[in-house]
C-alpha cells in the first residue's frame, strides 16, 4: 500500500511549487493568499496540459501559480453563466414535457407505465418505475414545502404532472423524456425544431454539464462523456475528446438564438476577453473563429 502524502504548511507548499514543480511565483504574499483561499489540489487540475511532456512534475517555463488561479476564476465564471442558461432551458423543458403528457394522458397519466415505452435499466427494472421511485423520495424529502404539503394533505400524495416535474431532478426529467412514446417525443422536439433523438441527447449533455457546474467540478479542459449531435456544418468542431464548445453550440440551437442566447453569448465574449492571456481555446474546444460561429450574423452558414 502506497503511503499517503504528508501535509505541508503554506510556506512549504510555496517552496515545493517553486523548486520541485518549477511553478513561477513572483509575489510571495499573493501566492500565500491564493493557497489560503483555494486548495492547491483543486488548482492543480488547471495545470493539466501545462507540464513538461518529459517530466509531468514540472510546469512549462513561464507558467505561474497566478495563471492557474486565473484559469480557476475563468472556469468559475463560465460555470456560473452555463448554469444560469441551462437552468432556463431546463425550466422550458419541464413546461413542454409536462404539457404534452397532461394533454395526452390527463393530470396523473404519468403514473401509468403503459403511457411510456417499456424500457429496462441496466439492472432489469423498468425505467418508469425507477423514475417514480426517485420522484417519491423527492416529494418525501421536500414534504415540508407548502406546495408539496398541500398535495400530500389534499390529494392523498397524488401530484399532477405539472407539479411533479417541479420535483423531478434534471436527470429524471431526461429519463422521462427518453421513455416517452415516439409520437410524444415528436410533439416536444418540434417546438425546438430538432429531431426527437437529437433533443434527447442534448438534454443528457446539459444534465452532465449542469451537474459539473452545480457540484463545483472543473469544466476547463475536461473531456465530457456525452457528445451532443449537431448539424453537419458544425461537426468539424468536434475534437477527439469532446470539450464544452459543442455543448455551447447545442445550447444555441435549442434556444434558437433568442434573447437568452444573446445574453449568454455576450457574457461569454466579455469573459474570454478578460482571461485571453491564460485561456487556451483548444482546451475548451473553441476554434479561433468561435465568435463568428456563435454569432447570430452567421445563421445561414
Amino acid at each position: 500500500m502506497v503511503k499517503l502524502k504528508q501535509p505541508l504548511d503554506y510556506e512549504a507548499q510555496i517552496e515545493r511549487l517553486q523548486n520541485f514543480h518549477k511553478l513561477k511565483i513572483t509575489e510571495h504574499q499573493e501566492a500565500l493568499a491564493i493557497l489560503q483561499s483555494i486548495n492547491y489540489y483543486r488548482l492543480s487540475g488547471y495545470g493539466i496540459g501545462l507540464t513538461d511532456v518529459n517530466n509531468k512534475d514540472e510546469f512549462l517555463p513561464g507558467i505561474s501559480l497566478k495563471d492557474l488561479y486565473d484559469l480557476y476564476q475563468f472556469d468559475s465564471a463560465l460555470k456560473n453563466n452555463l448554469f444560469h442558461v441551462i437552468e432556463q432551458i431546463e425550466i422550458g423543458l419541464r413546461t413542454k414535457i409536462s404539457y404534452c403528457l397532461a394533454i395526452k394522458y390527463q393530470a396523473d397519466g404519468y403514473y401509468n407505465s403503459n403511457n411510456f415505452n417499456q424500457t429496462l435499466n441496466k439492472d432489469g427494472y423498468l425505467v418508469h418505475k425507477q423514475i417514480m421511485d426517485s420522484f417519491k423520495k423527492e416529494w418525501h424529502r421536500n414534504r415540508n414545502l407548502p406546495f408539496v404539503k398541500h398535495h400530500i394533505d389534499t390529494y392523498n400524495k397524488r401530484f399532477p404532472i405539472w407539479v411533479a416535474v417541479e420535483l423531478f431532478t434534471f436527470g429524471n426529467l431526461s429519463s422521462l423524456y427518453s421513455i416517452m412514446l415516439s409520437k410524444d417525443k415528436k410533439e416536444v422536439a418540434k417546438q425546438y425544431h430538432c429531431s426527437p433523438n437529437d433533443l434527447g441527447v442534448w438534454i443528457q449533455s446539459f444534465v452532465e454539464v449542469r451537474n459539473i457546474c452545480a457540484h463545483y467540478g472543473r469544466l476547463y479542459n475536461l473531456p465530457l462523456r456525452v457528445r451532443p449531435p449537431l448539424p453537419k456544418v458544425y461537426q468539424k468542431y468536434y475534437q477527439k475528446l469532446t470539450k464544452i464548445f459543442p455543448v455551447i453550440l447545442a445550447i444555441k440551437l435549442i434556444l434558437q438564438s433568442n434573447e437568452q442566447w444573446d445574453s449568454f453569448f455576450n457574457s461569454l465574449k466579455v469573459l474570454l476577453k478578460k482571461y485571453n492571456n491564460v485561456v487556451r481555446l483548444s482546451f475548451i474546444g473553441f476554434p479561433s473563429d468561435w465568435e463568428d460561429i456563435l454569432s447570430n450574423k452567421n445563421e445561414n452558414q
